[in-house]
């Protein structure tokens, strides 16, 4: 009777799993329920000229 208890909760555990897979990817946004944005547009507009930066490998 034990292993069917540990199936149910493996079954919720994955159903809740994916619940909270699709509410991260915002899918739930146009219901009202969506995870608070960690983006900061005001660091982006502060740069100053952020297309003349160049990466370069620095080679010994």
């Amino acid at each position: 009777m034990n292993h069917m208890k540990l199936r149910w909760l493996i079954l919720i555990l994955m159903i809740v799993n994916g619940m909270f897979y699709i509410w991260r990817e915002g899918i739930f946004e146009s219901w009202g329920f969506a995870p608070a944005s960690a983006r900061e547009p005001a660091r982006t507009l502060q740069q100053i000229q952020p297309d003349s930066v160049h990466i370069t490998r620095n080679t010994p």
